[in-house]
């Protein structure tokens, strides 16, 4: 029998599916076990963990723990650059990518609203959602733990609110978006990339009032939605606004 003693840092305490009471959380195991298989049998998927340490020393994903060790697990740091070798959760390597599940899409809105590429169907199953994270190489956004426990998923992240706004803005502080911006260039209907479109080329579609106070139009060349830089800004809620404005 192994026994191990597992330290949770952060909110990563609020994923745990064992009590705790806010301290150290006590397992005896039959057999050997990965760090991964470990935390995740706590109930936090390995997408939320940035560092292990085992008896302070780093540990990776793959390695099996032994008897009596002391595990410490903390989430991504916002205010501390660890070493390259010591992160267990790795860069972006392009631009992000997300792809919601189908309990966000209020979510995938508001991303795409932002400017970021997001891929959102609301019938897709999970094994669809694997295949398009794994070609497509997106991020994946999910509520349902045991999807982001998979060992394809390599960045991903289980938003905490039930709040499609506070969401966001989760998001925006995991992956570092407040600067990567572009509010008002994707379709927020179907992600579809937005272009600039002469007026007289849309204007039988317009209503009276926008045809005779605004002058500058985009279209979504996908599903052929047409924008306009109109009140909806103003109408946001004042918490998304700051997120498209401050960057």
């Amino acid at each position: 029998m192994i026994s191990l003693t597992l330290r949770f840092y952060g909110d990563l305490k609020e994923l745990l599916l064992i009590s705790h009471d806010g301290m150290p959380v006590h397992r005896r195991l039959p057999l050997p076990t990965s760090v991964k298989d470990l935390i995740e049998g706590c109930g936090v998927p390995h997408t939320e963990v940035d560092l292990v340490l085992v008896d302070r020393e780093p540990a990776s994903f793959s390695r099996l723990v032994e008897d009596g060790e002391y595990i410490s697990i903390y989430p991504p740091f916002s205010t501390i650059e660890l070493p390259s070798g010591q992160r267990l959760q790795q860069p972006l390597s392009g631009p992000a990518r997300f792809l919601a599940d189908v309990n966000l899409g209020k979510l995938a809105w508001y991303l795409r609203m932002a400017g970021f590429d997001t891929a959102y169907r609301n019938n897709a199953e999970d094994r669809e959602l694997l295949e398009q994270m794994e070609e497509e190489k997106r991020i994946l956004l999910t509520r349902d733990r045991k999807l982001l426990m998979h060992n394809a998923v390599e960045h991903g992240y289980l938003p905490r609110s039930d709040d499609p706004v506070e969401q966001l803005q989760e998001v925006f502080g995991r992956f570092h978006l407040l600067r990567e911006t572009a509010p008002f260039t994707r379709c927020p209907h179907c992600n579809g990339r937005l272009r600039q479109v002469a007026k007289e080329d849309i204007i039988d579609r317009l209503e009276p009032l926008t045809k005779r106070h605004y002058q500058t139009f985009s279209q979504c060349p996908d599903c052929g939605q047409v924008y306009w830089s109109g009140s909806h800004l103003r109408r946001l809620d004042p918490r998304i606004r700051e997120l498209l404005t401050t960057g």
